[in-house]
């Protein structure tokens, strides 16, 4: 009987262990005669899976062993990944070529329309204007995934667009004293620039343009149909204009251009390059899924 090692934080693990989150017992029901078992998600339980026999998943960390994968939500509920790499923009949807013309446009709008509803409701979707830019963490520091830093990033974008920018902070990151000083200096050179505590869905609605490092607020922006522009690598780059692959003016450029189809865009990366949780065919996308990553089922 194969078993799969699962590494979950608790009271995710709890849950699961009971039972009570669908995401696993879809899993389970794809792997018929598994033994599924659930592990804390420490650093030293993650090295014991060097030696385990077996499968291993990991959920947001790096994965463990030749048979370790990652586990990662999509971004949107119900979709999730499994990849070799917990980076996003080593997913195999992230080196895949998107394609609008190979996407039927009914089938794309079918998907389209309740997943935007779902997450934007019902409320008008406008254009006032401005540049909303879900900040996330370490502010100053220029890391390896990133073009520049999210400091250098708010001034390229204040050179770049003559737009006003509302900035939000991520609610789970924690912020020094000296990047928030280094915020208000921004702000005190450039009052176009703000960091607002509007709620990101309003301001996501309202503006014209998501501007962010690799923030999945621009993937939902994408069911408004709003434009982005992103920083840093990211696995949801294709229509977006992107520094580090197109440099800085030319992605700025292709924000100002023609549309994309984000309808199509969202049916391709969510539902040919995911997996739904939450359709008649999960179990056996699953299977699929794993196989073509080297498990033999």
């Amino acid at each position: 009987m194969p078993t799969l090692h699962i590494h979950l934080k608790a009271p995710w693990r709890h849950k699961a262990q009971a039972g009570d989150v669908g995401l696993f017992n879809r899993l389970a029901q794809a792997l018929p005669g598994w033994n599924l078992r659930f592990h804390p998600d420490t650093a030293f339980h993650r090295q014991l899976s060097r030696l385990r026999t077996g499968y291993s998943l990991f959920h947001k960390q790096d994965p463990v062993g030749a048979r370790g994968l990652c586990l990662r939500q999509a971004y949107l509920y119900p979709f999730w990944r499994f990849e070799r790499s917990n980076l996003r923009w080593e997913f195999d949807v992230a080196r895949a070529a998107f394609t609008a013309q190979d996407i039927p446009q009914t089938d794309a709008l079918r998907f389209y329309a309740p997943l935007r509803k779902r997450y934007l409701g019902t409320a008008p979707i406008t254009r006032d204007g401005f540049i909303f830019m879900p900040l996330q963490g370490h502010l100053l520091s220029h890391r390896s995934f990133q073009s520049m830093s999210p400091a250098q990033m708010i001034e390229a974008t204040l050179e770049q667009d003559p737009r006003p920018i509302r900035a939000t902070l991520h609610p789970l990151e924690t912020y020094s004293p000296v990047e928030r000083a280094a915020l208000d200096a921004l702000h005190r050179r450039f009052p176009r620039f703000q960091v607002v505590e509007a709620a990101s869905l309003d301001l996501l609605r309202a503006c014209d343009l998501v501007v962010t490092q690799n923030s999945g607020m621009a993937l939902q922006g994408y069911l408004a149909e709003k434009p982005a522009i992103l920083f840093g690598r990211s696995d949801f780059h294709h229509i977006a204009g992107s520094v580090p692959r197109d440099g800085l003016r030319a992605a700025f450029d292709l924000a100002r251009a023609e549309p994309p189809d984000f309808a199509a865009y969202l049916f391709w990366f969510l539902r040919l390059n995911a997996i739904n949780m939450a359709c008649p065919t999960t179990e056996s996308d699953i299977r699929t899924r794993l196989a073509n990553l080297g498990w033999r089922l």
